[in-house]
């Protein structure tokens, strides 16, 4: 299992430092605005949202919590409307700051957008990935003492990973770094052209994409690839729709 997980972290990584590259040499994209991104990605997830929920849901040393256990659909709603809010606020945020300091271009969206998604690709996938290796390394350690240290039930999960889930976890963060880029360049046309309509499809965007993902945390969609095929039509049709409203000829 674990020449699946160092696969699929090159990949991953390969795959990024191409589309920075190819970003770079065809569309000039500014790499200031591309690490700007990237922090805003950082305190506006991980850091402010985290402390929110610090705050909101009081997880438990063992990481459960109450609410999403007791109230399910709560819990979705929650986690759905805090990810929009702070990330596409972020994004607002530093539109509205750059367009004070130079005229924006469409270039900025795009490394925007790749800063972003590039350090969450980065941050989560790559970080879920390596815990992975940590795990199925402690599992194949030939010291068992070593394996009963493991919470039963990260124990039992990753047991029951198979070679094309873990791939799964690489198509998902693919698709979560186009879809970051997509909704940048919402965010980006609404401040341009003074539209709010365009910043309020952002936030519900990004709200209604990370639904299939958090049905799924709760268990109300149990089938991965479901939750994979749900998230390609959706990155599909974001693009397409971004391609003929924001930029129609």
């Amino acid at each position: 299992m674990k020449i699946h997980v160092i696969i699929t972290m090159l990949v991953l990584f390969v795959f990024l430092i191409a589309a920075i590259w190819f970003s770079k040499k065809k569309y000039k994209i500014n790499l200031s605005v591309l690490g700007l991104g990237a922090v805003a990605f950082f305190v506006s997830s991980q850091v402010l949202e985290k402390i929110v929920h610090l705050f909101v849901l009081h997880p438990q040393k063992d990481g459960t919590i109450s609410l999403m256990q007791e109230h399910p659909f709560l819990y979705v709603l929650y986690g759905i409307t805090m990810a929009a809010l702070f990330e596409e606020t972020a994004r607002l945020v530093f539109f509205k700051w750059l367009e004070k300091k130079r005229t924006l271009e469409d270039s900025d969206a795009l490394a925007y957008g790749l800063g972003h998604g590039g350090l969450e690709l980065l941050y989560l996938g790559m970080g879920s990935l390596i815990s992975l290796l940590i795990l199925f390394s402690l599992l194949e350690s030939s010291n068992p003492d070593l394996a009963n240290l493991l919470p039963k039930n990260s124990l039992e999960t990753v047991q029951s990973l198979s070679g094309w889930q873990v791939y799964l976890l690489g198509v998902e963060r693919v698709l979560a770094m186009v879809m970051q880029i997509g909704l940048s360049f919402w965010v980006y046309q609404g401040v341009r052209q003074k539209n709010w309509i365009y910043l309020v499809t952002a936030y519900g965007l990004h709200a209604f994409f990370d639904l299939a993902p958090s049905l799924s945390q709760v268990g109300w969609i149990s089938n991965p690839l479901l939750v994979e095929g749900v998230l390609t039509v959706e990155v599909v049709l974001l693009v397409y729709f971004t391609k003929t409203i924001l930029y129609k000829k």
